[in-house]
């Protein structure tokens, strides 16, 4: 399928258009940041990349000698219809297609393996590829974050299996048929718990009935939605209820050590989510025949996902660690994790655009009035990404609510004067947990240059 992305630089679009290149595919796009990462990441590929104003499909069929038929537009619920490129490929009459719907048709014709849930897919997701690419199955894989050793977010397999993260943020969770489902949690964030539980029991009634639903059995909500699961059910957690328990378990600074059933595992990932992560991996990979022994060497190896929990450095004793985390659940386990290995911590957090905060607010809220004495809480600006959306919503007022039950939060407007008064008052065996989705964590690498 040769095609041509609209808003190209983004993380799911970016990894579908990799794939359709590597599999010998005509492909380009155009985005609004030209030098972003991503963008940057397709163009050392040889992949096209135009701006974003309304010459890009035009140019991409006169450079190609492609048809207008011979090619879609692929967008994203993120582009909106007044975007010039759009315009121009109605004009010139290339059917649209939703990422979500090309990343189906994708994944339904294999043996695919799909993770869900409100907090740790990412993870789950790139370290179930690791293991079936480290066992030799040679999958495919989209995930929302760039796996550290192989410093992509998708790549295209020779195997069956098709690894993807499944985002119930726009109810696309619910295009996929997987082989095997997994579901690691469920709390509200986009939308109400009751539309996440009726989402992801749709996700789950699509398994193959030849495959597995595998479920966090410690969750409060997943227990009861696997009544409509489509294939075997298999619970995994620290409860002795579950079919997959971890035991034994030792949470390290950077790493976690627990069993199995007597046999030993370990990852190189801080955090009791990380174990439930690595527990989900490992359900994976029993239902697929990989033995213990090969899982567990596998796990030792992976090196992680880039910016989650990742260690930017450290300075003057003071370490900076940069984390993707958005929402309230993730926040929150980022922040139990920081608190295993640091004195104090520095806490900075960008706001995930002015839907989705207003919508978390309250969560938002609780988490951050939940800090303790020994931690400073700073909020940036709430990311704006473009288009059509209410601005009636800042991050000024979040602090002055946190602030009736937290007084070490602030709002400074400027990101020079984070930097300034971290810097000034981070000491050794601090940390600074920087947060967000999206580009808050350039401010990592300056703390670090000022501590020198």
């Amino acid at each position: 399928m040769n095609a041509f992305f609209v808003g190209i630089g983004g993380m799911g679009m970016s990894g579908l258009a990799k794939i359709l290149h590597t599999a010998g595919n005509r492909v380009a796009g155009s985005d609004r940041a030209l030098d972003g990462d991503y963008c940057r990441r397709l163009r050392e590929l040889g992949i096209a990349i135009y701006p974003q104003d309304g010459d890009g499909p035009r140019r991409f069929l006169v450079e190609t000698g492609l048809r207008a038929e011979d090619v879609v537009i692929v967008k994203s619920t993120a582009v909106e219809d007044k975007v010039p490129d759009i315009g121009t490929a109605r004009e010139l009459g290339i059917r649209e297609i939703m990422r979500s719907d090309l990343l189906a048709d994708m994944f339904n014709t294999t043996r695919g393996i799909a993770v869900g849930g409100t907090a740790g897919k990412t993870t789950t997701t790139g370290l179930i590829a690791w293991v079936l690419k480290f066992a030799g199955l040679d999958p495919s894989c989209a995930v929302g974050g760039i796996m550290t050793g192989l410093e992509t977010n998708a790549f295209r397999g020779a195997g069956p299996h098709f690894v993807i993260e499944a985002d119930e943020s726009d109810g696309s969770i619910v295009k996929y048929t997987p082989f095997i489902s997994l579901i690691t949690n469920i709390s509200r964030d986009h939308k109400s718990l009751d539309e996440l539980k009726e989402l992801f029991g749709q996700f789950l009634g699509h398994t193959s009935p030849s495959g597995a639903c595998i479920v966090c059995g410690d969750d409060p909500h997943l227990p009861a939605l696997a009544v409509r699961a489509g294939g075997r059910v298999i619970r995994y957690g620290f409860g002795a209820e579950n079919d997959l328990r971890a035991e034994h378990v030792v949470i390290g600074a950077d790493h976690v050590r627990f069993s199995v059933e007597g046999m030993p595992f370990e990852i190189r990932l801080p955090g009791n989510h990380n174990v439930l992560n690595a527990l989900a991996t490992i359900a994976v990979a029993r239902f697929l025949g990989i033995s213990d022994e090969r899982t567990a060497e596998a796990m030792k190896a992976f090196p992680g996902m880039k910016r989650r929990f990742e260690h930017v450095g450290t300075a003057r004793g003071v370490t900076v660690i940069d984390d993707f985390a958005h929402n309230p659940a993730e926040i929150a386990a980022a922040i139990r994790t920081a608190r295993q290995a640091s004195r104090r911590r520095f806490i900075v957090y960008q706001p995930h655009g002015f839907g989705p905060t207003r919508f978390t607010r309250d969560d938002l809220v609780r988490v951050f009035t939940d800090l303790t004495s020994d931690e400073f809480l700073y909020l940036d600006d709430i990311f704006y990404g473009g288009g059509t959306v209410e601005k009636d919503i800042s991050s000024k007022e979040i602090i002055d609510e946190v602030r009736r039950g937290f007084s070490n939060a602030y709002y400074h407007g400027s990101r020079d004067m984070i930097v300034t008064e971290i810097v000034r008052e981070a000491r050794e065996g601090d940390m600074v947990l920087v947060m967000g989705a999206r580009d808050v964590n350039t401010i990592c690498r300056r703390i670090l240059d000022c501590l020198q």
